[in-house]
């Protein structure tokens, strides 16, 4: 008897091919990415309401550890459309008015369940993937911000959307976490300080981005890095028209006159363009003490600014600060800390979890095993967190395409797409990870399932998870409950 299945992973280590089905579950609105029997590509038919589009996982060239020289390759981007050798897949699409019913086409039996997902713009779920717009501009050729950077972007960017994004990332400054990637962030807001002081702002690029942004669909938050980036420093441009560099540390007398001409007028920017509501200052992994700092300094001068925080402890020890969006490492989800989000989602904050550099699973690694992106995109609904955030969605290495080693962090984590524009395998996995969840919460808030709704959830312990867990078998339990 066939598996029921939302999704499977692969791995070609040794050239393995690892467990696939070709029989699939979906919701009236659901899209979702399944690999195909024996890489066939032998599918035909069509039914109204479904579009079923095929291609080819294509190899990819990556390190097998940080900083090794030990290769590897893995069918891992998924190109639409290709009739190329290898391992097949699909992308089964049902329209909000599919008729429920059993459809084959050749080799992939798609089942319509009648239950709705709404488009990805109405889920609830916070999913925080950073983007990198340097470097796409690199790995097409053009000038950054440029109207062939824009339409390099937007596929990009609406695939993104696609999956619910909730954040646009936005640069403050340059080089906000001190060009640990391989193409340098830019700031978008241009600082001048004149000869007798006097500092003003250009937002010209900010307001083009984020427009360009929210047409796209991503938002409607907007996540500005940062006041306090990774070594402190700042720029700015002089009387005499030279780049100035400085250190802004939290405390100190530079830090209170460069934010604090800055954020007012920021301010009252946003409020005029409508913006200031979904606008945050955010940081990443910055002690408590500057983020006490900041956070005060904030409410003091531009009132109207909410925080956010990646970090690794629970809100409540900020000093009282109020965060409205935090993002927990994995490997700090204890019980205390998700004993707060009751009271924080109450607020109307968010909470969500993050992976990065670690845990080494599960995660969205190249290396990653069988269901551990799926189980990365589920994970919040079974914790009742609010979502996911990682880093990123598109930091390439010198290779956009066809290689995915990057020689600081293990390969995979600095991208989930590649430079041609495909998606990677983890990618689709971890989306269908993220729809699972949001049929959970649909489910859960229709009534009449919590007995199997909490048993599926106790199985998400997140140290039995960093630990080692048959990952595919946590998918397929997903599947079955959100599917039954």
């Amino acid at each position: 008897m066939k598996r029921l299945v939302a999704a499977t992973a692969l791995c070609l280590a040794c050239g393995a091919l690892l467990g696939y089905e070709t029989e699939v579950r979906v919701w009236r609105g659901e899209k979702l990415a399944v690999l195909l029997l024996d890489g066939s590509h032998e599918i035909f038919g069509s039914a109204p309401g479904i579009a079923v589009e095929t291609g080819t996982l294509m190899p990819v060239r990556y390190n097998r550890s940080a900083r090794s020289l030990d290769y590897a390759s893995k069918a891992d981007r998924a190109v639409v459309g290709s009739k190329e050798p290898g391992l097949g897949f699909a992308v089964v699409a049902a329209s909000q008015d599919a008729k429920p019913g059993r459809y084959e086409f050749g080799q992939l039996v798609v089942t319509v369940l009648d239950r709705t997902l709404p488009p990805a713009r109405e889920w609830k779920y916070y999913l925080d993937l950073w983007q990198h717009p340097w470097a796409v501009a690199r790995a097409k050729g053009v000038k950054p911000f440029s109207p062939e950077h824009y339409a390099a972007m937007e596929p990009l960017w609406k695939m993104l959307a696609d999956a619910g994004q909730k954040a646009l990332t936005v640069t403050l400054v340059d080089q906000p976490w001190n060009h640990q990637c391989y193409d340098a962030y830019g700031s978008m807001v241009v600082r001048r300080r004149g000869a007798d002081g006097r500092w003003s702002f250009d937002y010209s690029l900010f307001d083009e981005y984020v427009e360009f942004g929210r047409k796209c669909g991503i938002g409607p938050d907007i996540a500005c890095y940062t006041m306090c980036p990774w070594g402190y420093k700042v720029d700015y441009v002089g009387a005499d028209g030279r780049q100035v560099r400085m250190a802004a540390k939290p405390g100190t007398p530079f830090f209170d006159e460069y934010w604090g001409a800055f954020l007012p007028d920021f301010e009252r920017h946003l409020r005029e363009k409508g913006w200031l509501a979904n606008t945050y200052i955010a940081m990443d992994e910055r002690s408590p003490e500057d983020l006490t700092y900041i956070a005060k300094f904030v409410r003091r001068v531009a009132p109207g600014f909410k925080i956010a925080m990646a970090g690794n402890r629970k809100p409540s020890e900020y000093n009282g600060i109020e965060i409205g969006s935090y993002s927990q490492l994995l490997g700090h989800v204890s019980k205390d800390f998700l004993g707060e989000v009751p009271a924080r989602q109450k607020e109307g904050n968010v909470t969500t979890y993050y992976v990065c550099c670690s845990p080494e699973r599960p995660n969205t690694f190249m290396n990653s095993g069988l269901g551990e992106a799926f189980v990365c995109g589920f994970f919040p609904a079974a914790a009742g967190l609010d979502g996911l955030l990682r880093w990123a969605y598109n930091s390439w290495g010198a290779d956009p395409v066809d290689d995915m080693t990057y020689p600081r962090w293990t390969a995979g984590d600095v991208a989930l797409v590649y430079g041609d524009g495909s998606a990677s395998w983890r990618f689709l996995e971890l989306r269908n990870g993220i729809v699972a969840a949001e049929k959970f919460r649909i489910l859960r808030e229709q009534g009449g399932r919590d007995a199997d709704l909490d048993a599926l959830a106790s199985k998400f312990d997140a140290r039995q998870l960093m630990k080692g867990a048959d990952y595919e078998a946590l998918q397929r339990a997903v599947s079955d409950i959100v599917n039954k």
